[in-house]
This record gives C-alpha cells, sequence and structure tokens, in this order.
C-alpha cells in the first residue's frame, strides 16, 4: 500500500503532456506562470513606449510601419512591393502580418494598421518567450528555465522593436524551430528555419545546427538522405527561382555602410591615427572573419553532436558574428539574438548583468542617441566613437558568459545522455 501511495504521488508531480501546441506535445506550464510570462512580454512593451515618450521625450520609430503599409498597397495592385519608390527589402514572408494589419486598416486607417501590427508582434515575442521556457526545461530546472524566459520577456530594447518593427516574426520563427529540434520534432525544425529564411533571411543560420544535433544518433549523410537535404533543396530552389523572378531587392542591403558595425569603427580609429586603410579593406577582411567564425561554429558543432546547449551555443555565435561583421547592421537586431542568450546566461548572475547591460546600451544606441550622437552612415558627435566601444564590448561580455553556461543540469535529459 505504501508503495502505491508513493507511487501515485510521484504520478501526481509528474508533468502532464500539452497536446498540440503547434502540433508537438509539450510539458505543462503552471498557469500562474504562464500567465506571468504574458504579463511581462506584453508590461514591458507598454513600459518602454511610456518611458520613451514621457520620461526621455524621444520617440516611437514609426518610419517603417509605414514603409510596411505602403509596401502591402504595392502588392495588392500587383507590382512588386518596392514599387513607388517605397523602400521594402525584405524577402516576401515578411508581408504575411503586414497583410493582417492592412486589413485591419480597411476599417480603421492607419491607426488600425499599426495597432494590429503591434498585436501581432506581440503575439510573436510571447510565443517566443513560451519557447525560451520550454527549451529551458531541457537545459535547466524549472525555475531557472523560468528565469530564462522572464529575461526574453523584460529584454526591453528588444521590446522597442515590436513597436516599430516586424523583427519578433522571423525571431518567433526561429524560437519554434530550436524548439521543434530540441523537442525531436525534426521536420518542424527544419521547416521553421526555411520559413524564417523567407521572412527576413538569418534564421537560416540554424539550419546547419540543427542538422547536426539531429544527426547525433545516425550520421549527418543519413540525417541529410532521410530529410534535412531534401527540405534544403526545396528551400533553395523556391528561393533561387524567387531571386530570378525579379524578387532580390532586399539583397543590396549586404552592400551597405552604416556606421554602427565593428568594421566602421575600426575604420574609424584608424582614420584617427592617421592609416589611411580603404574601407572596402577591412569590409573584406571581416569577410573573412565571418565565413572563418562560421565554419568554426560548425566544426565546434560536429565535434558536440549530442549537446543541445552546443547547439544553441553556436547558433548565437553565427548570429552574433553576422550582425557585427558585416558592413550594414541595424539596432533592431538585438532581437534576433535576445531570446537565445537569455536562454544560456538564466543560471549565471554575471551573464544576466551582461544580458540587461546589453539591453540598456542598444536602447541608448537608438532610439536616445540617434541623430545626435550618430546617423545611419556617420558619426556627427565625438561621443560617437565611445558610445559604440562600450556597446561592443557588452556585448563581448554577453558572450563570454553565455558561452560559459553550464546549460544541462544534473538531471536533464542531455546529461543523462552523455551530451
Amino acid at each position: 500500500m505504501g508503495k502505491a501511495q508513493k507511487k501515485g504521488k510521484t504520478a501526481r508531480r509528474e508533468r502532464e503532456p500539452v497536446r498540440k501546441w503547434f502540433g508537438m506535445e509539450l510539458p505543462a506550464i503552471n498557469p500562474e506562470r504562464r500567465n506571468i510570462l504574458v504579463a511581462a512580454s506584453v508590461g514591458s512593451k507598454i513600459f518602454i513606449g511610456l518611458v520613451t515618450a514621457f520620461v526621455f521625450n524621444s520617440f516611437i520609430d514609426a518610419y517603417d510601419l509605414q514603409i510596411y503599409f505602403l509596401a502591402v498597397r504595392n502588392v495588392l495592385m500587383g507590382v512588386w512591393p518596392w514599387a513607388n519608390g517605397v523602400i521594402f527589402y525584405y524577402p516576401p514572408l515578411a508581408l504575411a502580418p503586414m497583410l493582417i494589419a492592412y486589413a485591419a486598416s480597411a476599417v480603421a486607417g492607419g491607426y488600425g494598421f499599426v495597432l494590429t501590427m503591434w498585436a501581432l508582434m506581440a503575439a510573436c515575442d510571447i510565443v517566443t518567450t513560451l519557447c525560451i521556457y520550454y527549451i529551458g526545461l531541457k537545459l535547466y530546472n524549472e525555475r531557472t528555465a523560468f528565469i530564462a524566459a522572464m529575461l526574453c520577456a523584460t529584454a526591453f530594447s528588444a521590446a522597442y522593436y515590436s513597436l516599430t518593427r516586424f523583427d519578433a516574426f522571423p525571431t518567433c520563427l526561429a524560437a519554434l524551430a530550436m524548439l521543434a529540434t530540441v523537442y525531436n520534432n525534426r521536420t518542424k525544425g527544419y521547416l521553421g528555419a526555411v520559413a524564417g529564411l523567407f521572412a527576413k533571411i538569418w534564421p537560416a543560420l540554424l539550419y546547419p545546427f540543427m542538422w547536426i544535433y539531429n544527426a547525433r544518433d545516425s550520421s549527418i549523410i543519413a540525417e541529410g538522405k532521410e530529410r534535412a537535404i531534401w527540405i534544403l533543396l526545396a528551400a533553395g530552389l523556391a528561393f533561387g527561382g524567387m531571386l530570378l523572378v525579379g524578387y532580390n531587392k532586399f539583397l543590396g542591403y549586404a552592400e551597405m555602410v552604416y556606421c554602427n558595425t565593428i568594421p566602421y569603427l575600426i575604420f574609424s580609429y584608424l582614420q584617427m591615427a592617421g592609416a589611411a586603410i580603404p574601407f572596402g579593406v577591412i569590409a573584406n577582411i571581416f569577410r573573412a572573419l565571418t565565413v572563418v567564425a562560421i565554419l568554426g561554429a560548425l566544426y565546434w558543432m560536429f565535434r558536440h553532436p549530442r549537446s543541445m546547449t552546443t547547439m544553441i551555443k553556436m547558433s548565437l555565435v553565427a548570429i552574433i558574428v553576422l550582425i557585427f561583421f558585416s558592413q550594414y547592421r541595424s539596432p533592431q537586431y538585438v532581437a534576433w539574438l535576445s531570446p537565445f542568450a537569455a536562454l544560456l546566461v538564466a543560471g549565471d548572475a554575471w551573464g544576466i548583468l551582461a544580458f540587461f547591460g546589453v539591453q540598456t546600451m542598444e536602447y541608448i544606441e537608438f532610439p536616445l542617441t540617434f541623430g545626435t550622437v550618430w546617423v545611419n552612415d556617420h558619426y556627427v558627435s565625438g561621443w560617437a566613437p565611445g558610445l559604440f566601444t562600450a556597446l561592443f564590448i557588452a556585448y563581448g561580455l554577453l558572450v563570454w558568459r553565455a558561452m560559459k553556461s553550464e546549460g544541462a543540469g544534473a538531471g536533464s535529459p542531455e546529461r543523462k545522455k552523455g551530451g
């Protein structure tokens, strides 16, 4: 009888599966925890909007929202999104939330479009936050998983861009791809990364890391033959066909020169030192470094194929390298890396401090100092090199703490399997 009672108590403590959350069976989440995460995600956007407008007397940048509206109107008129001088340089799936918001504008005008975009991006952020919680359960105990999700929900600089950009959408696709992968739904993981490719390119960076992780019990070739190579081939053909028919305007971003990148900062310091090295030379060096760094991350993943912690770490490295070694960078890209960084530093007090240090520096970069310290293509103040040096140091500290993450706890599935 005693054993039966003990067994019954243990059974009551076990999490029951949640059926069909995006087609995946996931552990249950305490309703109070879930409500706190949802409230924190929504509250961070309200907070940062009010603080920006009424405390710092800064602005909620509506420039891109206007572009989205005009791009959708172009599409509905049967022309390319960038027709009529509209600066819309994004892949076609980016239009999905914008089309929904445009439908709302038929009822409520421009305000309807903006409010609907806010609601859609808030929903994407909530999904991303819950993904981080569920992934965290694979790496840590429940408390640390909840901390990771709270960091994601309260990343206030990233929250600002849910009010001004659509980046929460591809970030959500990337988070769903990673979630599906760690819960062994391999096909959905690949499809999430491919969907991200057609929304804003960068989520495709996750694909090779997921492939190597999925091949941990077989081989890369076997995993490729079974599913990975076929999904990648189909996506590549679709993407190539899209470019051939003329949907290629977004590729021009790669050649633009913005002043808030590491290559430009180095170029600026060299100019101050009197070294006349053309920017093109520096940009080419960093292109080579990007390739080397991503190949290095893939090699490290290949050496540790059973470790989901390594998969997340190397994915974060690839995203950060792509962002900061390019000659074009927008401050909104903080939204891409915040969820994965939050996941990795959740169990580290210094890592959490570095995480919010980055959020603070990014918020100072934009919107607070835009126009007074820097504009897109040049510095307008002598304070600019110091600002961006401090920003990049903050990112360096965040990456350092993220890479030190132990990830899987003693009782986690990964550690039990020897990962």
